[in-house]
């Protein structure tokens, strides 16, 4: 089992991004969905139970194209399906990764935290065993140069909705509004002889690398979310709903 916890500051406020969140999660599905791989999403309600409330998504998301070859080649093409749950009770988030196939030996975990802050708020979890703090910094690091686009790189964008950005490697000095992203990051994968390996390797790709991306996407698409309401949101998810499943079929 590795532990980690992430951090990403951002210029935005815990109610924008919000929103942003949301919006970047559905258009995200959508541009990776098609051709049999992608996202698939089975459930999206309310909940409430006995720790609060808020919305329920169940996804299933098939990812035999994502992954290395020589982790392919232990399962079949067939297995390659990761079930996602999450529990969205903004600004607190619960999110399990799962496969059918490796059951009990394969979970992610991620519990998120969002805050009005810079990043430096300490004992967000408590009773979690001493783990590795990790900053992840959204205007100097640079995503893969396969998935780079200057149109979304925050050292370059500015926004023409609400007047942010460019963000220089010393924005958070004195910017307002402020936030951060909290995200503890569980990860298990009990297979002899790879456990170690494969665990690094969630934590740096299917984690920490499509953190980094997904937060500067959500940053640079601020003038497509900015003036959409939560009732636009939850309209632009639904018709992302339909959109995957007929990507998928086809």
């Amino acid at each position: 089992m590795l532990i980690k916890e992430y951090r990403m500051v951002m210029p935005l406020s815990v109610d924008e991004y919000c929103r942003a969140q949301r919006y970047m999660v559905a258009k995200f599905s959508r541009q990776h969905t098609g051709h049999g791989e992608g996202v698939e999403i089975v459930r999206n309600e309310p909940y409430e139970n006995e720790t609060g409330k808020g919305q329920y998504t169940l996804k299933r998301i098939h990812i035999s194209k994502q992954i290395p070859g020589w982790i392919s080649y232990l399962v079949p093409s067939g297995a390659l399906i990761i079930e996602e749950e999450a529990w969205n009770a903004y600004p607190h988030c619960k999110t399990t990764y799962r496969s059918p196939f490796l059951g009990a030996r394969f979970s992610i975990t991620i519990e998120t935290h969002y805050r009005n802050d810079d990043g430096s708020s300490n004992n967000l979890f408590p009773g979690v065993p001493e783990h590795e703090v990790d900053f992840v910094d959204l205007a100097t690091e640079k995503v893969d140069s396969s998935k780079y686009k200057p149109e979304e790189d925050p050292a370059l964008f500015h926004s023409e909705k609400s007047g942010r950005g460019p963000f220089a490697p010393n924005w958070k000095e004195n910017h307002q509004p402020i936030m951060c992203s909290y995200k503890l990051c569980t990860a298990e994968f009990k297979y002899w002889g790879l456990q170690s390996r494969v665990e690094n390797f969630i934590h740096l790709h299917a984690l920490r690398n499509v953190f980094l991306l997904g937060h500067r996407q959500a940053i640079c698409w601020m003038d497509e979310w900015w003036n959409l309401t939560m009732e636009d949101i939850l309209a632009f998810e639904q018709e992302t709903q339909n959109e995957l499943a007929k990507a998928l079929s086809n």
